[in-house]
């Protein structure tokens, strides 16, 4: 099988072309590592966001919850309810 191939498919060549190769592959590489470094800082800001946004909401339920049981101990202590 050896035999078959031939002698310019071998050496210097076939390395210097798979380096090429290789660095292509490297660029393609660091190419998508830069995209999915600004995904991730995309979606970790979006997570923030919605994070400061639910303790906002959180703040708020709590407040008018508090809001209506003071409202209805008020009308019982008056006797309304």
């Amino acid at each position: 099988m050896l035999n078959n191939i031939k002698k310019d498919d071998r050496g210097p060549n076939d390395l210097e072309a798979r380096i090429d190769d290789l660095l292509k592959i490297n660029v393609e590489h660091q190419n998508l590592n830069a995209d999915l470094r600004k995904e991730v800082l995309f979606y970790k800001k979006k997570c923030e966001h919605f994070e400061h946004m639910y303790n906002q909401l959180k703040k708020e339920k709590e407040d008018l919850d508090k809001k209506g049981r003071s409202m209805l101990s008020e009308f019982r202590n008056k006797g309304d309810v």
